[in-house]
């Protein structure tokens, strides 16, 4: 398992398989290059990895890309999983593959027990903007609508950048609406392909009056949201639904590489000279994002005393 030694109990681990970079849309914020598109992991040896993990005692697995969903091997490898002893099975889509009823039924037949779906908008115009398909949003719509019929409901991944964070309040009440319960909103990352798009991630102080009023919003109706890559400095006064990366103790694996989550080029794992008298510095708070840091420097970073 690599460079994972630090974990002290394999039992609360996450193995975090992404199978590869193959996608049937590219959406506009997407990091995924072409040449990554290239990437993607043999049958063999993802039953491997998921093997030596159990033998190590985890009991957590997680699939992701790219697009799970449109491989054949998906589902048989879910299968395979709950055989040997995996109880918590989750699949990280964009949703589009569930709105096929018969999928749907098989998805959750075969034994994954998260589904988390990339959700972009509440419109159709936005949806389509983002995901570059025609009726992207009817087609996510129906699959979640699929899902919830089978008596799963999944979480929503909601992405925040520069043309939904105005937006992001109304994305949580329509999806609520809907009958989805949990919401975890994710920065949008300037790496790899999106690297050079900087108009695509403000400052989070010029979202923050929106991202509150998401929080809000997720409040009044019930719902559950959380905050993923801002650190709680920023989010004075809604601490409460930050979390930290590390508190999930993921292993990721991808086609050539093995890290623990909170070391990706897209987790908040770096500190500034300001954190340092931070009464969370090295505790409950894991920093900033590099990329975010590279866009604005330090100027939000507000240390707790």
């Amino acid at each position: 398992m690599g460079n994972s030694r630090e974990f002290k109990d394999w039992r609360e681990v996450l193995l975090d398989v992404i199978m590869g970079y193959e996608c049937n849309v590219q959406c506009d914020y997407c990091s995924v290059t072409v040449e990554m598109r290239r990437l993607n992991m043999g049958t063999k040896r993802i039953i491997a990895e998921v093997s030596e993990a159990r033998k190590l005692g985890i009991h957590k697995v997680s699939f992701g890309g790219g697009e799970p969903t449109i491989r054949k091997d998906l589902l048989p490898i879910v299968r395979f999983c709950r055989d040997r002893g995996f109880d918590f099975v989750k699949v990280a889509s964009n949703g589009l593959m569930y709105s096929y009823q018969e999928y749907a039924k098989e998805a959750v037949q075969a034994g994954i027990t998260q589904f988390n779906i990339s959700i972009m908008a509440h419109t159709e115009p936005l949806y389509e903007s983002i995901m570059g398909l025609r009726g992207a949003l009817n087609i996510v719509r129906k699959g979640v609508e699929n899902l919830l019929s089978l008596g799963v409901e999944p979480i929503a991944d909601l992405i925040i950048k520069n043309d939904t964070y105005q937006v992001m309040p109304d994305i949580v009440e329509y999806w609520a609406r809907i009958g989805v319960r949990n919401f975890v909103l994710w920065l949008v990352s300037l790496t790899d392909r999106n690297k050079d798009n900087l108009d695509s991630l403000p400052m989070v102080s010029t979202m923050r009056p929106y991202i509150f009023k998401t929080f809000d919003t997720a409040s009044r109706l019930g719902v559950f949201c959380q905050s993923r890559h801002i650190p709680r400095c920023m989010l004075r006064g809604y601490e409460g639904f930050v979390r930290d990366l590390r508190e999930d103790k993921v292993l990721v694996v991808t086609p050539n590489s093995k890290f623990k989550l909170w070391e990706s080029v897209i987790s908040a794992n770096t500190y500034v000279e300001k954190c340092k008298s931070c009464r969370f510095y090295e505790q409950e708070c894991m920093g900033v994002r590099r990329d975010y840091l590279e866009r604005y420097s330090d100027v939000e970073i507000e240390p707790y005393q």
